[in-house]
């Protein structure tokens, strides 16, 4: 029983992860219509810039390296969407999916370039301390990850409900037609929508730091990400974080009642059978709107 309890905070803990990049993806989706493939690179250079530069190098307190973090990567999603997305929007649409690869693959050879190809480490805020409740051990890292998660899900239901910014950025999210037919789809909000999705691959990125190496193969998070918004749904924001816990504990449930050999063999295999037997995910309409 205390394995089960233990195997399934760790499978919640990386489910959040995951939920937190499929957020980005159905953020980006919902607003403009297609899937931002750069999406993982934004994790990768959330776990760079937090791991290495802002506690490696910099040995700032988290909260501060925490707050210089969500500005820098706002900033990066800015940016990638006035260069990469903004001349390309009107073009069709395999060209724009074709400059978000280009994104993704410049911004993983800019951080070999920055940083290094050599994989890093970094520590957590509680380090490798445990949580011991009678036989049952649960990793502070864990705990912080799930409580992190939580409360920026309160911040985001908070922002999107009482402010106007956030008001706007939900109509485009929730129906992209309307929302333009009512005039609101503009520069702003789009910027506003890759930042805010860059902000969080940057979280999860600051997350899974102290978890796995900090390296450029990081950016592939983002199949899982991918993999979490199938199964819950792109078309909704919290169905598709959903997804990611799903996905997450289905991963860790298998390595650890299976084989971690097969674990991303289970992973990518129950995203191909929501592809085949249900397309729409869990929380998706029958029939969805946008593009890819």
């Amino acid at each position: 029983m205390s394995t089960l309890v233990q195997q399934l905070t760790n499978g919640v803990a990386l489910g959040c992860i995951y939920g937190l990049i499929a957020l980005g993806y159905s953020f980006i989706y919902n607003a403009i219509g297609l899937v931002n493939l750069a999406q993982g690179s934004f994790v990768m250079v959330g776990s760079f810039i937090y791991g290495v530069t802002l506690i490696n190098h910099m040995k700032l307190p988290f909260f501060l390296a925490f707050f210089v973090l969500t500005i820098i990567m706002a900033i990066f999603g800015i940016v990638c969407e006035i260069i990469f997305y903004r001349p390309l929007k009107d073009a069709h649409i395999r060209t724009v999916l074709v400059g978000l690869v280009a994104l993704e693959l410049l911004v993983g050879n800019l951080a070999i370039i920055i940083w290094g190809p050599y994989p890093r480490g970094t520590s957590g805020p509680f380090g490798h301390r445990l949580l011991t409740i009678g036989e049952i051990s649960v990793s502070y890292q864990n705990i912080f990850i799930i409580s992190v998660t939580l409360l920026l899900l309160v911040v985001q239901a908070i922002f999107f409900k009482k402010t106007m910014l956030g008001k706007v950025m939900r109509a485009v999210a929730q129906d992209r037609d309307t929302a333009r037919l009512m005039g609101i789809e503009s520069d702003l909000i789009i910027s506003a929508t890759f930042a805010y999705s860059s902000i969080l691959g940057g979280i999860a990125g600051m997350l899974v730091a102290p978890l796995f190496a900090i390296e450029t193969g990081l950016a592939t998070l983002g199949f899982k990400g991918f993999g979490a918004c199938v199964i819950g749904a792109f078309s909704n924001i919290l169905g598709a974080f959903a997804g990611g816990i799903i996905l997450g504990t289905a991963e860790i449930m298998g390595a650890s009642y299976v084989s971690s050999v097969y674990k991303d063999s289970i992973v990518y295999l129950l995203i191909i059978a929501f592809l085949l037997f249900r397309p729409q995910g869990l929380f998706g309409r029958k029939k969805e709107h946008g593009g890819l």
